[in-house]
């Protein structure tokens, strides 16, 4: 990618964007209600009938693998609106959803097909009453869903479609999982990943593999691309920048060769792409000041499981780097609170943490401002 610093300092979004409960409602509206939004892995519904639930704001969202593929509803009853799954995960007894409330009853493809106990009507209709669609859509082993239902776009990756082509993203499977909730707004976590500027005071585990990182993000902007990366020796990202697996059988050798690939599919899914395992970040917005991150450690499916200290040594480093970013963005989330504070700034090496802006501004370009 092609770096380029910005010739001036730029403003960051107002103040009250990451905090005030209106704008928070116009942003789930505008980025998570009608865009396609990383939510799961599709390994987890291996079979049919299996079935789990996904929060995104205020809405709670089933889904469920049918017989050929993974499908997607609101977790709402057609009756009188009761949740139909009480829990995270299960599956499905005989292919039927059915409430927990009156026992209306649908087939994995949203169909009412029972009502039991109704006294019958001559204008009650089956087909009147299915489960609220929600589109679903899969890359890379992901599972997106667009709660715009038949109306949602198709699901474009763009770049890392071919990016990321020979890193067979869709068949590696998870080694280890960690849920967090922070107490952040969901902006700081995007503007957190896109910009190192943070890196050597906050990351100095990360900096001693990632050399480059030592310069604060300005290594290819001064003229310093002649700086090494990564310290010598280094394979992969690991404590020690040492690897215990070897890379992905399907890349090619320049491929095997970069340490480190970081990206970012907006606004919910990032990527820390390894040679030879890939540490994935899905977020959703749980309110205003807080929302959950899934951390996915992925690997070869061969290569699983992995006995407990290969496994630590590869989960380590992005473990002690994630919680220090959100303890941090944390930290960002009480000082903007200020009366005082109107807006950030950004320096010349903030230029994706700039851009990441741009995009939300550009989303929100179209929306009523909050009240």
């Amino acid at each position: 990618m092609t770096r380029e610093a910005l010739k001036r300092l730029e403003a960051g979004l107002p103040g009250p964007w990451y905090y005030d409960p209106a704008h928070y409602q116009r942003e789930l509206e505008a980025f998570w209600y009608r865009r396609w939004v990383a939510v799961a892995r599709e390994e987890e519904l291996p079979g049919p009938g299996d079935w789990r639930t996904v929060r995104i704001g205020t809405q709670s969202i089933v889904l469920a693998r049918d017989e050929d593929r993974i499908r997607g509803f609101h977790n709402t009853c057609r009756h009188r609106g009761s949740i139909l799954c009480t829990e995270e995960r299960g599956n499905f007894a005989r292919r039927r959803i059915v409430c927990p409330y009156h026992s209306w009853t649908y087939d994995l493809g949203g169909q009412l097909v029972a009502t039991p106990r109704r006294m019958e009507t001559p204008d009650f209709d089956f087909g009147d009453f299915p489960l609220y669609q929600v589109a679903v859509a899969s890359w890379g082993g992901f599972v997106f869903v667009n709660l715009a239902g038949r109306d949602a776009p198709p699901l474009d990756v763009g770049a890392l479609e071919a990016q990321f082509k020979r890193y067979r993203l869709g068949d590696l499977r998870i080694g280890k999982r960690i849920v967090a909730d922070v107490q952040a707004n969901w902006k700081l976590l995007g503007e957190n990943f896109s910009e190192c500027f943070h890196c050597p005071p906050v990351h100095p585990e990360l900096c001693r593999v990632v050399t480059a990182y030592r310069d604060a993000g300005a290594w290819g902007l001064r003229g310093a691309e002649t700086a090494p990366e990564f310290a010598a020796g280094a394979a992969t990202l690991t404590l020690d920048g040492s690897a215990r697996l070897p890379p992905i059988g399907t890349l090619t050798e320049t491929e095997r060769k970069t340490i480190y690939v970081p990206a970012m599919l907006p606004p919910s899914l990032f990527l820390n792409v390894q040679p030879d395992y890939v540490n994935a970040h899905l977020m959703t917005p749980t309110g205003p000041e807080s929302l959950r991150i899934v951390y996915d450690w992925l690997f070869e499916p061969e290569r699983l499981p992995l006995g407990g200290e290969d496994l630590q040594h590869y989960v380590a480093l992005w473990d002690v780097t994630n919680r220090q970013d959100a303890r941090n963005c944390e930290w960002q989330q009480q000082g903007i609170q200020s009366r005082e504070f109107k807006h950030g700034h950004y320096v010349p090496q903030e230029f994706d943490c700039h851009r990441f802006d741009e995009w939300v501004r550009a989303g929100l370009a179209g929306e009523k401002p909050a009240d």
